[in-house]
């Protein structure tokens, strides 16, 4: 059995625009994500890291695990400025 658990107003009408939710990066994703928006090659200790980056659409895994900041990434990194 599914639920159709769509978010409803209280008049009963579906909202118009939902900010997406936007996780709140640690201390050290936050420095990794600086290091690679500035071209500064990082060696990741541990995939977690680079797993929530871009899990959260911070960067993009290219080839041979290189990460690229994306335009997300950019806008996080300029409005929590490290």
């Amino acid at each position: 059995m599914t639920h159709d658990r769509a978010m409803k107003s209280s008049d009963g009408s579906q909202p118009e625009n939902v900010a997406p939710f936007t996780p709140r990066l640690t201390e050290e994703q936050l420095q990794c994500l600086n290091r690679c928006a500035r071209g500064i090659s990082v060696r990741f200790e541990r995939w977690e890291i680079v797993d929530a980056l871009v899990d959260g659409g911070y960067a993009e895994k290219g080839i041979a695990g290189v990460l690229t900041v994306t335009a997300k990434g950019r806008e996080y990194l300029r409005k929590h400025a490290v």
